[in-house]
């Protein structure tokens, strides 16, 4: 094993973000992903080696990732992607690292955990805003209550996705929502769960999601009642109750293909001054069985600004050897007070107890 590492998926949005900032550090990323010209080209550009592969054969992934210290694994979609390289990986004995935020991916590596484990290396999904900021949120809470038993957390500020996350979304919906109830994954309608929130003086109207945290805030915090919202604006709620008789042909790939294609071109992304000036909030609540509740706000940078320094972070320091061996969240890698080692994180609210 060397101290090399791979980008692989370099050529999507968030992947080029990433190569492009590793760069201006004096980091020197190995590019790959299958768009062979898109990659040479940025390769060129950016002055790193790259290669051009698939996830298809097993043995031409190996073959591609050995001898790296570590993947950072940003080719989405993950719930088709993950695997394959995640197994690569064990095998070579390479450290793995992604950017998902869906529980499928989280839930398939945490069943790799004893073969991780046994090879030695790292299976870390989510270093980028899915999931570290609400992870790190919800480690914290428990660390000040460790008496609770029921987390909820919501998030404002990621109004503008990447095509990537759009599609993933998409591919998501016929399934409903998801919740963690006395430590089942229970699905749930879209919309049906809602939370009122006022975040310094503003109101908002939230909307339960199957964000990643449903599955893995029970691993960070042994908590066993979750649940996770995000804002939806009055526009996309109209939508989707329209919608939702129509969402069960979603399941059906040729139809999935052409809507996804479809947003792949309607979709760019935030541009620099988006990412540069909006800034995203976390919030999350836990209740002890005796009713005793204790609220954080953490405020953070926008969302894809914030994956790509904290994936970078996550980067750094497992080229250290830190994070540990097996599946891990990014606060039991790196502790809850890894969000703060991100440029721009903050404590915004900090409840004494109620």
């Amino acid at each position: 094993m060397t101290q090399g590492w791979l980008l692989y998926g370099a050529n999507g949005y968030t992947g080029e973000l990433i190569a492009r900032r590793a760069v201006s550090r004096g980091m020197k990323p190995v590019l790959a992903g299958r768009n062979s010209p898109k990659i040479e080209s940025l390769a060129k550009e950016l002055r790193l080696e790259y290669r051009i592969f698939d996830l298809e054969d097993p043995n031409e992934v190996r073959m591609n990732i050995r001898s790296f210290a570590l993947v950072l694994h940003c080719a989405g979609p993950f719930v088709t992607t993950s695997v394959p390289m995640a197994q690569a990986c064990i095998a070579e004995k390479v450290h793995y690292l992604d950017l998902t935020g869906e529980i499928p991916v989280f839930q398939a590596l945490f069943g790799m955990n004893a073969l991780a484990e046994e090879a030695g290396i790292l299976l870390l999904p989510g270093v980028g805003f899915d999931i570290v900021p609400t992870d790190c949120v919800a480690a914290a809470l428990k660390r000040r209550l460790s008496s609770a038993e029921s987390l909820e957390l919501a998030f404002v500020g990621m109004n503008q996705v990447s095509p990537g996350t759009a599609k993933s979304a998409l591919a998501q919906l016929p399934y409903g929502s998801k919740m963690r109830r006395n430590g089942e994954l229970v699905g749930v309608p879209h919309l049906s769960s809602k939370l009122e929130l006022s975040l310094n003086g503003k109101n908002y109207s939230l909307y339960g999601i199957p964000w990643g945290d449903v599955f893995t805030a029970a691993i960070s915090t042994g908590i066993q009642n979750v649940q996770v919202f995000t804002e939806i604006s009055k526009g996309q709620v109209r939508a989707m109750k329209f919608l939702r008789p129509f969402l069960f042909l979603l399941k059906l790939g040729p139809v999935l293909n052409v809507l996804q294609a479809l947003l792949g071109s309607l979709i760019t992304g935030p541009g620099e001054e988006t990412r540069n000036n909006v800034r995203a909030k976390v919030w999350g609540r836990v209740k002890s069985p005796g009713g005793k509740t204790e609220i954080l706000l953490l405020e953070c940078k926008e969302g894809y600004e914030f994956t790509i320094e904290s994936s970078l972070a996550a980067v750094k320091k497992v080229l250290n050897r830190k994070g540990g061996k097996g599946f891990r969240t990014p606060s039991l890698a790196f502790g809850p007070d890894f969000i703060l080692e991100i440029a721009g994180s903050k404590w915004d609210f900090v409840s004494e107890g109620i």
